[in-house]
């Protein structure tokens, strides 16, 4: 093989000058990319039960979109079912509701 053939293609100052530029713009957007991903959890649309018979708390069921099952929760009011909270498995998650199930129950028994 021939001395030259080893080095490579001659690259000329400019080009290298914006090979460099553009190596640096694709990390600052992988580094900005990440960032963004830890700052705001995956969403997990929850499907809702709502109290009835004895059952006093309104249930729901989310999947985890990290580890891909299904996770449980309970809340004592419909508005405290949404919001930010760790799955069952440790990832955090941005739990919306989806569906609602059920009509809730007015009032109590006598």
């Amino acid at each position: 093989m021939r001395p030259d053939m080893r080095r490579g293609p001659q690259v000329t100052i400019p080009e290298a000058a914006n090979a460099v530029s553009a190596i640096a713009e694709a990390t600052s957007t992988i580094k900005v990319t990440r960032a963004r991903s830890r700052s705001r959890p995956p969403l997990a649309p929850a499907s809702v039960f709502t109290p009835r018979g004895r059952r006093r708390l309104w249930h729901y069921t989310y999947p985890c979109r990290a580890c891909h099952t299904y996770h449980f929760g309970r809340a004592k009011a419909l508005d405290e079912v949404t919001g930010v909270r760790r799955a069952g498995c440790g990832h955090l998650v941005s739990v919306m509701i989806a569906r609602v199930y059920g009509q809730a129950e007015t009032g109590a028994a006598a």
